[in-house]
């Protein structure tokens, strides 16, 4: 029997359309009813998924779209030829886990790109659930609590993002489009942390999702399935096998390198690696640090990314030697007081660095990314502040 952490306070929903990254169709009612009779969200059976549905309507409950086996649990036994996915290094969220997954409409297949996420085609439907361990050093559906399932869907009118809430029972997700609050408590390390964790409106899933289109407009993308942090190996149910290869053979995926090996990958680096940062090379420390600022960061600051007026770009594939100033190397801030500091990195000094700062706060207005998280990540500082003082100590000219 799972573990029941603490109570899920029920969240109020907003009688409002989709708007920003919601889009899409009507329907958005987060009632626990049953919908009305001949409803397209009614009409799930058996192990096929609701893909009319999913095209159509933004349904009240996650059920409606019968995306998995059991309606109670998003981390498994996913239907319509649904693949979990890994990534080498995982954007940090309150140190939650992640079950991801990947349903492609049946015959197609998604385009390798290069340094971007792949292009997904119309139809894609990928899965990201929220849950939180009651202590990081013992993870697993069985010892954790449902938080939230995000949905994002690729609709003839782009890609919707729609956030659906466990409910108390831990039976079914509603949807909620406001988002809203919920209490939390965790304990790792040893170190009981309570923290309210926040569920985004359809608006903040915007915030982190948007790209510019070059013409003055923003449209919404996804973030993680880039190659460069899909290229490992993951176990499902045979060892470890290349994940990217899975999808290869899977008929997933098209356009791939034929040697994978040549991918430029962004390292592992998870809690628990930060031990290992005393033995890493700078070469090796200045490969995890861009890695963890390329997932954790690099959606918004990049060029066509929502901080793209900042001048700090933190892609992986962005050189560093000649670029250091879009790095934050010795920058001034543009849209950040500093308080005391004033540059974003100051080589050879963490502490007298506002990208340190930054991800060192918890306080609203300091805290970078500015949502998404409510805790520090220690272990994700701990790289970064190595990173910084491992540079070649420089005198930042004002």
């Amino acid at each position: 029997m799972r573990t029941r952490l603490f109570p899920v306070m029920l969240l109020g929903l907003a009688g409002v359309a989709l708007t920003a990254c919601g889009g899409g169709g009507g329907g958005g009612g987060g009632g626990s009813g049953p919908p009305p009779t001949g409803d397209v969200c009614d009409e799930a059976a058996g192990a096929q998924i609701n893909q009319d549905a999913l095209m159509q309507k933004n349904c009240p409950r996650l059920s409606d779209y019968n995306l998995f086996a059991d309606a109670a649990n998003p981390t498994a036994d996913a239907h319509g030829g649904g693949l979990r996915y890994e990534l080498t290094t995982p954007l940090f969220t309150d140190y939650t886990s992640k079950y991801r997954f990947v349903f492609l409409p049946e015959g197609e297949q998604a385009s390798y790109v290069d340094n971007e996420v792949f292009d997904f085609p119309v139809g894609t439907v990928i899965t990201k659930t929220f849950s939180l361990p009651s202590d990081t050093a013992h993870r697993g559906f069985d010892n954790e609590t449902l938080l939230e399932t995000r949905l994002l869907i690729h609709r003839e009118s782009g890609w919707v993002a729609l956030p659906y809430v466990w409910n108390e029972t831990h039976t079914d997700a509603v949807l909620k489009v406001a988002g809203g609050p919920i209490p939390s408590t965790l304990v790792h390390n040893g170190e009981q942390l309570d923290f309210t964790y926040r569920v985004p409106d359809t608006n903040q899933c915007l915030q982190c999702h948007q790209k510019s289109d070059g013409e003055g407009g923003r449209f919404m993308s996804l973030i993680g399935p880039k190659a460069r942090l899909l290229n490992r190996d993951v176990n499902y149910g045979n060892g470890p096998e290349s994940q990217l290869q899975v999808w290869i053979d899977a008929g997933m995926l098209t356009g791939a390198p034929a040697d994978l090996n040549s991918i430029d990958t962004i390292p592992a680096y998870n809690d628990g690696d930060e031990s290992l940062i005393p033995g890493m090379t700078s070469q090796q420390l200045h490969q995890a640090a861009k890695g963890y600022l390329d997932i954790n960061c690099a959606h918004c600051h990049r060029p066509i990314g929502g901080a793209s007026n900042t001048g700090l770009r933190l892609e992986y594939d962005r050189a560093f030697v000649g670029h250091e100033s879009e790095h934050g190397v010795c920058k001034r801030p543009i849209a950040y007081g500093g308080g005391s500091l004033s540059f974003d990195i100051v080589p050879g000094d963490a502490e007298q660095s506002i990208l340190h700062f930054r991800m060192a706060s918890a306080a609203p207005g300091d805290r970078m990314p500015e949502i998404g998280r409510a805790l520090v990540h220690e272990e994700g500082v701990a790289l970064i502040e190595a990173w910084i003082n491992d540079m070649t100590p420089q005198a930042c000219v004002p």
